[in-house]
């Protein structure tokens, strides 16, 4: 979307989308990580007004009521440091922070710190979390711009050497189709989040392929930074304008949290999920038993291309990794299978000491499997 020239303005379908699941993310990530540290950090490198036109609470103000439910629980230590370059957004998020700050208990507050700061957020950021002591520790960073090449590369590198630090990012694609082939400016810019111009064949790419190419590039990117596992989340809404929201990690666990929250996001903002290695490129609605003949199709693939089949263990790790679907949905989903006759398993009690293979009947007629990746 374009940057707005308000300083409140209307919240969109996905924007609704992306706060419900940072919300069900944070109340995961919160109480894991004050169970095992003395201080946690979450931070904002474009933080907003804290409101929206209709009343709707803004990121920070998501996060600071989840923040203080974990410390109610926990008495530990939680900051925040939120950065906004409009002067009026600043002044709104003061007084939405002071508001809700005011209705908690002294004792809470001075374990809550926000620190909102006025500034361009790079590199100014990544000097207040130097200064507040939050790198090298538990960390989750916030980088929700207007969908543009506005994260740099440099700044990404820096977060992803750290393993306690986890982040989510905005990237639209969009813009760098439409406007960067004959903007040089544009170029560079692209070139600086993505860490080289390499992303620049796209230019190059058919027309339906385009996105997927830069979405892979920016893959690449994000683990040249350090994050071992980042998980894509392509949303689409009702009007069939897509973004890409961009989780990156160096735990398995937190893919698998971010997971269980985004399958709880709620169905009434129109947003929907699709599964890259889906060889039918099948939308997925938000529901609370979501639709599992994507997964089933791209697992009987992965079976398909090991002669000596896979382990139901090698089937969760891989959906863990490389699919938006998760670990839980494996074992019924073989039973299934081996059920209709498409695979053999042994024991043929499916459990996480089986071992399934596609049945020859089958394995004349295998699918192609996809190449596209999910990260």
């Amino acid at each position: 979307m374009a940057v707005p020239k308000e300083a409140v303005w209307e919240r969109d379908p996905h924007t609704a989308a992306k706060h419900d699941l940072l919300k069900r993310y944070l109340e995961a990530w919160a109480p894991i990580l004050l169970s095992r540290h003395d201080v946690i950090t979450y931070a904002e490198g474009f933080a907003g007004a804290g409101i929206y036109k209709g009343g709707e609470p803004g990121s920070p103000m998501i996060a600071y009521d989840v923040f203080a439910g974990a410390l109610r629980t926990y008495p530990k230590r939680m900051h925040m440091i939120l950065m906004e370059e409009d002067s009026r957004r600043v002044e709104e998020l003061k007084r939405q922070m002071a508001r809700v700050r005011a209705r908690d208990a002294s004792n809470l507050t001075g374990r809550l710190v926000s620190d909102i700061q006025h500034g361009d957020f790079h590199p100014a950021l990544l000097q207040k979390l130097r200064s507040a002591g939050a790198l090298g520790k538990p960390l989750f960073v916030l980088l929700d711009s207007f969908g543009g090449p506005d994260i740099p590369y440099s700044l990404l590198q820096e977060l992803g050497r750290l393993p306690a630090t986890e982040v989510m990012v905005t990237f639209e694609p969009g813009f760098l189709t439409r406007f960067a082939r004959k903007h040089e400016g544009h170029r560079q810019s692209g070139d600086g989040a993505f860490g080289n111009s390499d992303w620049q064949a796209v230019f190059q790419q058919p027309s339906d392929q385009k996105f997927p190419f830069l979405r892979e590039q920016y893959r690449e990117s994000l683990q040249r930074a350090g994050f071992s596992h980042t998980l894509y989340f392509e949303m689409v809404d009702e009007g069939g304008r897509k973004l890409y929201l961009i989780f990156g990690t160096g735990h398995e666990r937190g893919l698998e949290k971010m997971k269980d929250a985004m399958w709880k996001v709620d169905t009434s903002y129109g947003v929907r999920y699709r599964d890259p290695k889906d060889t039918q490129q099948q939308m997925l609605e938000l529901e609370l038993e979501p639709d599992t003949a994507p997964l089933r199709r791209i697992l009987h693939d992965y079976i398909a291309a090991s002669p000596e089949g896979r382990t139901v263990p090698e089937l969760q790790q891989f959906t863990l990794l490389e699919t938006v679907y998760r670990p839980a949905q494996v074992i019924t989903l073989l039973r299934q299978m081996r059920d209709d006759g498409i695979l053999a398993a042994e024991p043929r009690a499916i459990n996480t000491k089986a071992r399934v293979a596609i049945t020859a009947a089958q394995t004349s007629n295998k699918p192609t499997a996809s190449q596209d990746a999910l990260w």
